[in-house]
């Protein structure tokens, strides 16, 4: 049979053109999937890359440009710029001035011009990223609708862009935009890529905002660290001027008063007719009133630094508020008011032991408001109950009036430190008596408040509990002072001012004691060394030598005994200096005004330090 070689050559070719075509299939297809596998292991590459920058970066601005830079490695795209929110009149996306350029390329113009630009939501290409919140490709910036910088990107020969947003949350806070010189068809993979990137900016914008956010916070906080400061310093400032203001007030004040009440006790204990005897008690009642107001506004300090602190004592309820009756009496009839003093609710001999300074004070505070609101022909009522359950009392003072009262909603601020209500700025006065009226129930563990009587009058009122205490009597300290004493008692007082001297010789000479005064440390110091005695006084502010001192110079001078008592007697009784005076040697502080039965029971006690005659005849 014979072959056809020619049709046989043919199907030959035809094969072998069916199996290069083949061929070239399955290497377009190998190259193809190996091209993919590239691309995917770039794209992963370039996750990784831009991860790890952002895990280990603080700062927004270091990420976008590693982004900005990894991105445009990636693609081959030699333009790259960042974006990022800002807040006004209107959110926008600015500028950054954050950009990538190859450097061979020259795009001078158009990075100028889009720094220049902001973009609203939907407008221009960071615009519609924002308002989208997903990546946007443009094939050609040239002929795009909404682009606003095409004719610059002409210019430059830019074509290709696309831009994807850096989400914090549901917030475009940045957005990415690169552009190439040739035109190019929507990538896909890459606008999937993009958006997992911008995922991982957010992170690190979002701890940047939170960084931000606590040096702020922290600076903040600083500031107000330093503010507090400087007011702190401020108010140990003002509160030194105000410590040292009062202490010179409380020494100038109670100098005088000094004098006001220890010539009085000594013109009490001479011969007076009935009428003069009133007119003095009426004198020491008022002075005595006078020096426990002085000691209250002194506390005002204590009461705005919480340390209010209660002076317990024993005394005669109902005498002492018979005591403030008959002082405010004669000022109320002058102002056309009649002051009723009740105490029928009080039980025979109600004996107290609390803080009669304060409570005084209280009730003269609220009198002397009242007296202020009511009307010429009214009466005014101080009220006053006790009731009594074992060893205690619980007492109840009421101050009615007949004035316009206190709103209900002036009630809750009254008692507060300067606050008055509007007619309560009419009348005059600072806002601090009803202030310090609450500092002094709140040491006494009492309330004090404002309502109607049932009859529809102003009643101010306080309650306060109060241990039962044994009957106060009359006691005379002469007697028991003389009754102690064996032989004059020998007493060296030093003191400065001529009638604080005067008051010392009224009140001692007339109980036979030898009183030497001297007129400064200094002089005491050396009478010391010249006669012997049984009790030295020492003021405190002296020329030439001061009372602390002179009693340390007492004390280091050898012969003279140990156990002598030296009392400092002065006006500056602030804590601090009752301090330093024990450090300096004294036995004893006593207050000026000169409290009588305080200063006898230093000489008393002096007094019984003295050694009997029989004793020293046995000694010889």
């Amino acid at each position: 049979m014979e072959v056809d070689h020619d049709d046989y050559t043919t199907r030959l070719e035809r094969r072998l053109q069916r199996e290069r075509a083949a061929r070239r299939a399955a290497e377009a297809i190998v190259e193809g999937s190996t091209r993919e596998l590239f691309l995917r292991a770039e794209r992963l590459r370039l996750l990784e890359t831009i991860a790890v920058a952002c895990n280990l970066s603080q700062d927004a601005d270091a990420a976008l440009k590693t982004t900005l830079e990894q991105v445009c490695g990636f693609t081959g795209w030699p333009v790259g710029h960042a974006y990022v929110r800002k807040h006004g009149r209107r959110v926008v996306m600015a500028s950054t001035r954050l950009w990538w350029v190859r450097d061979n390329e020259d795009a001078a113009d158009f990075c100028s011009r889009s720094e220049s630009f902001t973009f609203t939501a939907g407008v221009g290409l960071p615009g519609r990223v924002m308002a989208e919140k997903t990546p946007v490709w443009i094939p050609d910036v040239t002929i795009a609708d909404n682009f606003l910088r095409t004719e610059v990107a002409k210019q430059c020969g830019l074509r290709a862009a696309f831009a994807f947003p850096v989400m914090v949350g549901r917030e475009v806070a940045a957005v990415l935009e690169f552009f190439s010189y040739k035109v190019a068809e929507p990538d896909e993979a890459i606008l999937r890529t993009m958006a997992q990137i911008g995922v991982q900016l957010g992170r690190v914008i979002e701890r940047s905002r939170a960084e931000a956010e606590a040096k702020a916070r922290n600076a903040k906080l600083e500031r107000m660290v330093k503010e507090a400061e400087a007011q702190r310093v401020a108010a140990e400032a003002a509160n030194r001027a105000k410590s040292a203001f009062l202490a010179v007030t409380s020494h100038e004040v109670r100098t005088p008063l000094n004098a006001v009440l220890g010539l009085t006790e000594g013109l009490a204990r001479t011969p007076l007719s009935p009428r003069q005897q009133s007119l003095v008690d009426g004198v020491r009642e008022s002075g005595g009133m006078l020096l426990r107001l002085l000691n209250a506004v002194l506390d005002l300090a204590q009461i705005e630094a919480g340390k209010m602190s209660a002076h317990m004592g024993a005394f005669d309820l109902g005498g002492a508020v018979d005591a403030v009756g008959r002082v405010w009496a004669p000022r109320a009839r002058e102002m056309g008011v009649n002051l009723i003093v009740d105490l029928d609710g009080l039980p025979d001999d109600c004996a107290l032991v609390s803080d009669k300074g304060k409570i005084e004070q209280t009730m003269v505070n609220l009198l002397s408001n009242a007296l202020k609101f009511s009307p010429e022909g009214s009466e005014l009522v101080l009220a006053v109950s006790a009731q009594r359950n074992r060893n205690r009392y619980q007492v109840r003072v009421e101050i009615i009036d007949q004035g316009p009262g206190v709103s209900a909603e002036d009630r809750a601020r009254i008692f507060e430190a300067f606050e008055q209500t509007d007619s309560g700025r009419q009348v005059g006065g600072t806002g601090l008596g009803l202030a310090i009226c609450a500092g002094n129930m709140a040491s006494l563990g009492g309330t004090i408040g404002q309502d109607e009587a049932p009859d529809g009058r102003c009643r101010f009122w306080f309650e306060f509990p109060a241990e039962a205490g044994a009957a106060v009597q009359d006691v005379d300290p002469v007697e028991v002072l003389e009754a102690s004493m064996d032989r004059p008692l020998r007493v060296l007082a030093a003191e400065d001012n001529a009638a604080n001297r005067q008051v010392l010789q009224v009140l001692l000479e007339p109980l036979g004691v030898e009183l030497t005064l001297v007129e400064d440390g200094l002089a005491a110091v050396e009478a010391v060394q010249v006669n012997a005695f049984d009790l030295i006084l020492m003021d405190a502010n002296m020329p030439r030598m001061d009372g602390a001192e002179a009693v340390r110079a007492i004390r280091a001078l050898g012969g003279l005994p140990r156990e002598m008592p030296i009392f400092m007697l002065t006006a500056n009784v602030f804590a601090e200096d009752v301090s330093r005076y024990r450090a300096a040697g004294v036995d004893g502080v006593l207050k000026k005004p000169i409290e009588v039965g305080e200063l006898f029971a230093a000489l008393a006690g002096a007094a019984a330090r003295i050694e009997p005659p029989e004793m020293l005849e046995k000694a010889g």
